[in-house]
């Protein structure tokens, strides 16, 4: 079946299909790993994208410009020190949330505009200041080689210097960087001038779907590396878990 036929039988058939079509592929993360997608609403929440490739596989409906608001859209270039994070998801990610509420707690998934009713997230401490000296080498001019050999003196360990590299190439040809409706598109409404190298950070948009509000507002933040790396070069380290609503 063409591309196009594709998508057309899938926008043709009703939520309850679409949800047991999903839940028994090998992607059913994207109605298992949400207990607020629903039989009754999973037409809403659930798209069928198309890679550079022409490979067609499914994904939520995301808020557009990366999930911020855009007149919240930072870069990452403005923090410093080390600030908490948490991420709900697997280590290949590259979003995550920062901050914590005033009584010390983290977002909850309302807030991070997540269709959960709730989760044990990761967390961390980020190291800001170790983070940016590592992207100035890693976006530098020279050889694999050479920006290895800094990111070692820079107290990287050698087993994942090669990663971040690898992390970064990866990063800017993902859909929030390089696809439809991406963070820098965001930022053009805001009218701001922003330096993108370290990435950015915001508030996450609200999302209102499938009769499901989240008002989001949360702190959330795009590293050039993902979730994992950025845990095992150390530059989140305090590594735990918390249970979110």
């Amino acid at each position: 079946m063409e591309l196009r036929e594709q998508k057309i039988a899938f926008n043709n058939m009703s939520s309850e299909d679409i949800y047991n079509l999903v839940k028994n592929s090998s992607e059913s993360w994207a109605v298992e790993g949400y207990d607020l997608i629903t039989p009754d609403n999973a037409k809403d929440f659930v798209k069928i994208i198309t890679n550079s490739t022409g490979k067609t596989s499914f994904n939520l409906e995301w808020p557009k410009y990366g999930g911020y608001e855009p007149i919240t859209i930072s870069s990452i270039d403005d923090l410093s020190g080390k600030i908490p994070v948490s991420r709900d998801g697997g280590d290949g990610g590259y979003t995550m949330g920062f901050g914590k509420n005033k009584d010390g707690t983290y977002a909850n998934n309302s807030q991070r505009a997540i269709p959960k009713g709730s989760a044990d997230v990761n967390t961390g401490t980020f190291d800001i200041d170790l983070y940016k000296s590592s992207v100035d080498i890693v976006t530098s001019e020279g050889s694999m080689s050479s920006k290895i050999q800094k990111l070692i003196e820079l107290g990287i360990d050698d087993e994942f210097a090669e990663d971040m590299i690898k992390d970064f190439n990866n990063w800017k040809t993902r859909p929030e960087i390089a696809g439809e409706n991406n963070i820098s598109e965001g930022i053009a409404l805001s009218r701001k001038s922003i330096e993108s190298k370290y990435g950015y950070y915001g508030n996450a948009a609200e999302w209102n779907v499938g009769n499901v509000k989240m008002s989001g507002g949360a702190g959330q933040m795009n590293t050039i590396y993902s979730w994992g790396t950025l845990k095992q070069s150390g530059i989140i380290s305090d590594i735990g878990k918390a249970v979110i609503n």
